[in-house]
């Protein structure tokens, strides 16, 4: 899942590199300062996003893997194997065995991308 991010590193840092490398370079800062004094800072926000929708995709990757069985197998907990084993339940009047783990799923893709949401409004240096 590497390469979207790098994809879009690289496109932040071409296009910063054509306004603050040039004026940064006129005013005589060395292009280690320019880097990591100009261009990192201004490319974080997307990659910050980027990274916890990555992260969230890798989870929901996991846990549907594991709902088809070709995921992490049964000594390994799984919220996927978890929803699968109680699938069954949900007819029946247990329908939280299975509820319970698409619900923390959903929880905590949530969470990482409300936490790529805040760090990107906290860490933004545009505003």
């Amino acid at each position: 899942m590497w390469v979207e991010v790098a994809r879009v590193v690289r496109g932040q840092v071409i296009s910063l590199k054509n306004g603050i490398y040039t004026a940064a370079q006129v005013l005589g800062y060395g292009n280690i300062r320019i880097m990591f004094a100009h261009i990192l800072p201004n490319i974080m926000s997307p990659v910050i996003v980027i990274s916890a929708a990555n992260f969230a995709s890798a989870i929901l990757m996991e846990a549907g893997l594991s709902f088809l069985g070709i995921g992490a197998q049964a000594p390994i907990p799984s919220w996927g194997s978890m929803i699968k084993d109680h699938y069954a339940y949900i007819i029946l009047d247990k329908a939280y065995l299975a509820v319970a783990p698409g619900m923390a799923i959903m929880f905590l893709v949530l969470a990482f991308m409300l936490l790529g949401n805040m760090l990107r409004d906290r860490l933004d240096v545009r505003t």
